[in-house]
């Protein structure tokens, strides 16, 4: 193995490396787990973080925030309710359903991120 070899060798392992830190920063990001915003300031402030940030938004917006929200219908869906609309935002500790049963129209508010039922109202 020559010295050019190596050193492109050495340049892809580190490049894989950071990828799957910015990965594996992503995952457990605050707003994702039970510890909500207490590590959230740090690690917006690290350089990865702010290198990568139109990358880690564009994620959160296709990825988490849609499968947070399905999980929310597909509780809503089995508890009766015909569901219409799930909003969330990241950070905030709870999603918004607008569903419809029996020919009425409700609001129900869920936790997150253990998805209990917090608050049904009769719109």
């Amino acid at each position: 193995m020559n010295h050019k070899s190596l050193l492109k060798t050495t340049a892809a392992t580190s490049i894989a490396a950071m990828l799957l830190t910015i990965t594996t920063g992503c995952v457990t990001a605050p707003g994702y787990n039970a510890y909500g915003d207490l590590y959230e300031d740090i690690y917006k402030d690290s350089s990865v973080y702010k290198k990568h940030k139109k990358t880690i938004k564009a994620i959160d917006n296709d990825l988490y925030r849609p499968a947070i929200e399905q999980k929310a219908a597909n509780k809503v869906s089995n508890m009766g309710y015909r569901v219409e609309d799930v909003k969330y935002k990241k950070g905030d500790s709870k999603i918004k359903v607008k569903a419809r049963r029996g020919g009425e129209d409700y609001k129900i508010e869920l936790a997150y991120p253990s998805y209990n039922v917090i608050k049904i109202k009769e719109d």
